[in-house]
């Protein structure tokens, strides 16, 4: 029993490692961070049953309403995003008026052959979505599941 306790223990947190690292180095790792636990917030962390069957080692996702000024406004959001596409593979973003609507960045690996993906949005009454994605999948297989049915 002793043994078994101390197996689940290690897998625990082996888990939770995982979790923390997931986004070090990375800037937007301080914007999930601040607005994590905002009034009107939400954040979605998939479990490793849906990671797997998805094809992924690692997802999160914050929606959240960002002030459009002040220290950790709008502008800090995306100075944010920009900081970490100085060093994407991949870059494809919608600007209308000057300004970031969208954008889709696939960052170099961590290790070989988990990619890592971060996709922003902004929506409607200044919602803001930021995704980050880490797994096996490529371009392709993102793009499929985020457009399946």
């Amino acid at each position: 029993m002793n043994k078994k306790l101390r197996c689940f223990f290690a897998a625990l947190l082996l888990l939770v490692s995982i979790g923390v690292f997931a986004q070090d180095g990375l800037r937007i790792a301080e914007v999930f961070q601040h607005y994590a636990k905002h009034s009107g917030a939400t954040m979605v962390q998939l479990s490793a049953d849906v990671l797997r069957a998805n094809d992924m080692t690692f997802y999160k996702s914050l929606s959240f309403h960002p002030p459009q000024n002040g220290s950790y406004g709008l502008s800090w959001v995306i100075a944010c995003i920009d900081q970490d596409k100085r060093r994407a593979k991949k870059i494809k973003e919608t600007i209308l008026d000057g300004g970031l609507e969208s954008g889709y960045y696939q960052l170099p690996q961590v290790k070989r052959g988990i990619n890592r993906f971060i996709l922003y949005k902004k929506g409607d009454k200044r919602k803001a979505t930021l995704i980050y994605i880490e797994g096996p999948l490529n371009s392709a297989d993102l793009v499929s599941l985020l457009f399946s049915k």
